[in-house]
């Protein structure tokens, strides 16, 4: 398998604590469910082929630019949620992953680019 690249675009909602109760009622569960279902169907139309098999343990590289100021909002959040809407898409589940490179910028828009590889057992 090749490196996977996928290009996101706009606004999301970074990771939120939830009870199961609270992602019925609380209005911030409710808007990072849907940016994360979002999010999930930009990389379901970008996905070219099967989801990476299983037991493969893999590398992630996350790239944000954000169009407005983001130093309010945690990175590791950030990522989750990221992570959250690839898994079950691209790969089973993210407990493969066995190495994360995230950075992200100020810039003009509002996109996140993603790439996933194998890593070499």
């Amino acid at each position: 398998m090749a490196e996977l690249t996928f290009a996101l675009s706009g606004p999301f909602k970074p990771y939120v604590r939830m009870t199961q109760r609270g992602k019925w009622v609380k209005p911030a569960a409710q808007e990072y469910l849907s940016s994360k279902a979002a999010l999930a169907l930009q990389f379901r139309q970008q996905m070219a082929g099967e989801m990476i098999e299983r037991g493969s343990p893999l590398s992630v590289s996350i790239e944000i630019e954000h169009a407005q100021r983001f130093n309010h909002r945690d990175l590791d959040n950030e990522v989750k949620a990221i992570l959250d809407a690839a898994q079950g898409v691209v790969f089973e589940n993210d407990c493969w992953i066995d190495q994360i490179t995230a950075w992200r910028w100020l810039g003009q828009f509002e996109q996140i680019i993603v790439k996933v590889w194998r890593i070499a057992k």
